[in-house]
């Protein structure tokens, strides 16, 4: 039989307290052991001959019972699920399976499918599906410098141990009730939300509707204690003129994927009592550091390294190092230095402060003017000191006629009321001359993926060429 403590750890908990609810929205619930049925009922369809131990298949499933159920009904046939963004049309899932020498994907459209019946398994075209190994417990996706998605595989105790590392740290318990609103395919949320659930029993609450603010009627539903969530949701939900009350049973907010601007997190705390604790990770490596007082994001960092896990500072290329058994075992479809050994060498330019953990940038981010460096990051930092501006994104852009960047900086204006000239003196007392914006964009908000993540392609376009 395959072993895999996520696997283990379902069984016990199923053997212990079948009848524990493990999702629950406003109007309905599923327990442990319906979940263990749903996934039983999947045989027919993950059961092919074409599958089996390595074979690594798609999982795309909105968050719900569905998505516990098709994650366990792939494993207990030995395949590794690559998660897949449900929210991506059809062939652009099948296409990222294909590269991956997948053999197909499972997916459904419901999270709270009746049956089979709502289920589908589109198979990969002919070819040779990839056999991996059977310690892959899941393939999570990332982009590559390319933009092209590639798969990071990693092993079922890499991934039970950062479980454990992030429980420990931010001490959550099996009888949280916590608020699934960050996708569970996601690496955020599969690690924050469906591990505890499938290994604790711990109680995710679903939204039954996709308006921006179900979330808080979920939470406040099931009395939720835990609310894992990114920053633009934190922003929106800050800067209403009248926000609804946040559930008073909330006693943890957390905020990743993107980094917290400070003045969301103490509008954040000012409106309603908490603070917001800021959890810093990659997909290639689980958590890496977590605010655990609360108030870091306050001050500009993400908090300190997670027990367990090892940082340091490439002497290089300034880039942070980690080290952790939550480290992933390697890139596929090819392997990469940055991913190898138990050490993930990330692309974020950092520095230590006190203990704390600061981030500076992206490796890859930094722009060139005339021979110098610029740090989109720097420049947006005292952008967000201008009044009205609610958001900023500097990019840069080719010099035309010129060898180099110009600085462009695209800022999410709702008022619509600044201007370029206001732009740059704010700019020219705060920064060098070579730091300063030569041109800017105004947007009522800046692009973002469904997890929360600046749109990276959106926002250049958004840019456009340079300008002299």
């Amino acid at each position: 039989m395959l072993h895999d403590p996520i696997l283990d750890e379902f069984a016990a908990l199923l053997d212990r307290e079948p009848r524990r609810p493990l999702v629950a929205s406003p109007r309905r619930r599923a327990t442990a052991a319906e979940i263990d049925a749903a996934a039983a009922a999947l045989s027919g369809l993950v059961g092919r001959p074409e599958l089996g131990v390595g074979r690594l298949v798609g999982l795309a499933a909105p968050n719900g019972p569905a998505f516990l159920a098709g994650f366990l009904a792939l494993r207990r046939a030995g395949c590794v699920p690559i998660l897949l963004d449900v929210t991506a049309p059809e062939p652009a899932r099948a296409a990222v399976v294909a590269a991956l020498d997948g053999a197909g994907v499972l997916s459904t459209a419901s999270g709270w499918p009746a049956g089979p019946g709502e289920w589908t398994f589109l198979p990969a075209p002919a070819g040779a599906p990839r056999r991996l190994a059977p310690e892959l417990g899941a393939v999570k996706l990332t982009s590559g410098s390319t933009g092209t998605p590639r798969g990071i595989g990693v092993t079922a105790e890499a991934l039970a141990a950062d479980d454990d590392q992030l429980t420990a740290v931010m001490g959550l318990g099996p009888e949280d009730r916590m608020v699934a609103a960050v996708p569970l395919s996601h690496s955020y949320g599969f690690a924050s939300l469906a591990l505890p659930a499938l290994r604790r029993g711990a109680l995710l609450l679903v939204a039954e509707e996709r308006s921006p603010l179900a979330p808080l009627a979920a939470a406040a539903a099931g009395e939720a204690t835990f609310f894992p969530t990114v920053p633009a949701f934190l922003g929106a939900y800050a800067r209403l003129a009248e926000p609804p009350r946040f559930p008073a049973s909330v006693r943890l907010v957390i905020s990743a994927g993107a980094p917290l601007p400070p003045e969301t997190a103490e509008l954040f705390r000012a409106r309603t009592g908490l603070p917001v604790h800021v959890f810093y990770g990659a997909s290639e490596c689980g958590g890496i550091a977590y605010d655990r007082a609360g108030g870091a994001a306050e001050r500009g960092s993400v908090g300190e390294a997670i027990p367990g896990v090892a940082l340091e500072l490439d002497a290089e290329s300034g880039r942070l190092a980690v080290r952790s058994a939550a480290v992933a075992a390697g890139y596929l479809p090819e392997p990469a230095a940055e991913l190898a050994g138990g050490r993930f060498l990330t692309g974020d330019l950092a520095a230590f402060a006190g203990g704390e953990l600061r981030l500076l940038g992206r490796a890859d981010d930094l722009i060139l003017v005339k021979g110098k460096k610029v740090n989109p990051r720097e420049v947006e930092g005292v952008l967000r000191g201008l009044a009205g501006v609610a958001d900023v994104a500097v990019v840069g852009v080719p010099a035309p006629g010129a060898a180099g960047d110009l600085v462009r900086a695209v800022v999410a204006c709702p008022a619509g009321n600044l201007g370029y000239d206001e732009v740059a003196a704010f700019c020219r007392s705060h920064l060098p001359e070579h730091k300063v914006p030569r041109s800017l964009v105004l947007v009522h908000d800046l692009p973002r993926t469904g997890r929360g993540k600046l749109d990276r392609a959106a926002l250049l376009t958004l840019a456009g060429p340079g300008q002299a």
